[in-house]
């Protein structure tokens, strides 16, 4: 392989290690990504029966075919004795690193990397469908090659303890890797599970079990749909991890999720989130997760001060999948919550000085847009979308949803319907738009119409209450018909309120769901 140009006057060579496995799909991306900053590429094949091999052909890449025997650190540690460089950046199939991030990395390595340290870079992934943003986590990727180091354990294996053998600390990389290719693989995440489940199981035979063994357990659970056996492994990694460690607070949030699919699981979420808070009072995840258990029992207030904690003074652990955008996610729920409280010009408020801090911020700027909407300020809705960047989807499309939710708001729904079709029929999918359009063709009669964009909004979010909402409110009122004396009339104005009640509530839960396999 050609050495990158940057190399020609620094001694410094940069090997990229990758283990591989039927990974012809993903594969090329990440090779792409890197082939112009490696000097070496060390890619080990444990057995692919795809072309994952010719791949790594067609890119310059001779792959070492190396028999799987049922340990990651064992094919990572078989990878080293193969690394001729002076650094080495782990990837795995799927993941990339934008060029600019990739050119940075390279000078980087070439300047500053420092021997004495390990280097914690972050991987993010992208939003699921129904999800209220980006995951990330903190993950050691870029490691001197000082002949010392070795990773541990079958699964979830580690380098931490030659680190600490080595007297290394750790350091953080702003260089981001993406994995946006595999994360969401249902089959994959299923043979995933059931191969961790066999490595874990062998692990726990010959060194018993541990924190890190348990939740691994826990996420494969999960993965096949084993909710009541994920609980009880949570709940066990959390009484084997140390107080205070990164596996205890992953046993909260794991617990907290598996608690989703039991009956009466809302009073022991709250109780387990109380004891997670005790220990972690600052966790911005378990902050807005109590806000959000708190906001659908009723408790307004409580929730509002959870949501500003989290919000004013949330952390993260970064060792730990988290919410990218959390501080965002904090306060949208803030301002909804707050507004819920009856204090809009509030809400409003928390809004506009969230965007001084965040000028970007879609999310906070559409939240913003809603209710200038829902108050009838056609105006100040409309400036906001001016506001949008130029890359914000059906830019256009958005704007004509706007005008018209604008006029549905002052009920003036013969106004609202062109504007708020021409927008659905040019690619608009904004709950805005499919609120406001379903609300006015209810408004004007045309219920199998409305039920229609409804069907649409709910395929396309399943996580959204409010168009199960207005299609109960649509069941109700037929079923009213056959009961003498009731009227037919469906009152769209208050759905619209009852709907952003459960839009708070809603995607402040959504957080429960950040634990990653």
């Amino acid at each position: 392989m050609d050495r990158p140009m940057s190399m020609e006057a620094n001694p410094r060579k940069l090997t990229v290690a990758m283990i591989v496995r039927d990974a012809a799909e993903t594969l090329a991306a990440t090779l792409d990504s890197i082939l112009g900053i490696a000097d070496e590429v060390v890619l080990v094949d444990t057995g692919s029966q795809d072309d994952t091999i010719a791949v790594a052909q067609s890119h310059g890449v001779t792959a070492i075919e190396r028999k799987w025997e049922d340990s990651f650190s064992a094919a990572r540690n078989f990878a080293l004795t193969h690394v001729t460089g002076d650094w080495v950046l782990w990837l795995d199939a799927g993941e990339k690193l934008d060029v600019e991030e990739a050119q940075s990395l390279r000078q980087f390595v070439n300047d500053e990397a420092d021997p004495s340290l390990a280097y914690v870079m972050i991987v993010k992934v992208p939003q699921t469908a129904g999800g209220i943003g980006s995951e990330q986590i903190g993950k050691i990727r870029l490691l001197p090659n000082n002949g010392k180091i070795r990773f541990e354990g079958r699964v979830r294996e580690t380098p931490l303890v030659s680190l600490a053998e080595c007297e290394m600390q750790l350091a953080a990389l702003p260089f981001p890797i993406r994995r946006d290719l595999i994360e969401h693989d249902p089959q994959r995440k299923s043979r995933k599970a059931v191969r961790d489940i066999q490595l874990v199981n062998l692990e726990i035979h010959e060194i018993g079990p541990s924190a890190r063994l348990l939740i691994c357990m826990a996420e494969a659970m999960q993965a096949l749909g084993d909710h009541k056996n994920a609980l009880t492994f949570y709940q066990q990694a959390g009484q084997l991890a140390e107080l205070n460690s990164t596996e205890s607070l992953e046993s909260y949030y794991g617990i907290l999720t598996a608690f989703d699919e039991q009956e009466n699981g809302l009073e022991n979420q709250i109780q387990t989130c109380l004891a997670a808070l005790e220990t972690y009072p600052l966790d911005a995840q378990l902050l807005c997760a109590m806000g959000g258990y708190l906001q659908s029992q009723g408790h307004l207030e409580l929730a509002i001060r959870s949501f500003e904690t989290a919000y004013k003074y949330g952390q993260i652990n970064p060792e730990t999948w988290h919410i990218e955008d959390i501080d965002q996610i904090a306060v949208s729920c803030f301002a909804l919550a707050t507004q819920l409280a009856g204090q809009p010009e509030q809400a409003e408020e928390i809004l506009n000085q969230a965007l001084v801090e965040h000028p970007g911020s879609i999310r906070l700027r559409r939240q913003l847009i809603d209710m200038h909407v829902k108050y009838a300020r056609r105006t100040e809705a409309m400036n906001q979308v001016q506001l949008l960047p130029e890359s914000f989807p059906n830019r256009e499309a958005y704007r004509s949803a706007v005008r018209g939710a604008a006029a549905a708001a002052q009920k003036n729904w013969v106004a609202a319907r062109p504007y708020l079709e021409t927008a659905f029929r040019n690619g608009c999918r904004e709950p805005l738009c499919l609120r406001w359009l379903s609300i006015s063709l209810l408004a004007l009669g045309l219920q199998e119409e409305a039920i229609e964009i409804l069907q649409v909004w709910r395929t396309l979010d399943a996580t959204s209450l409010e168009p199960q909402q207005l299609l109960g409110s649509i069941e109700q009122a037929n079923a009213n018909l056959t009961v003498p004396g009731q009227s037919r009339t469906i009152r769209v104005d208050s759905s619209e309120t009852s709907s952003k009640k459960s839009h708070a509530a809603a995607e402040a839960a959504t957080l429960r769901d950040t634990n990653r396999i």
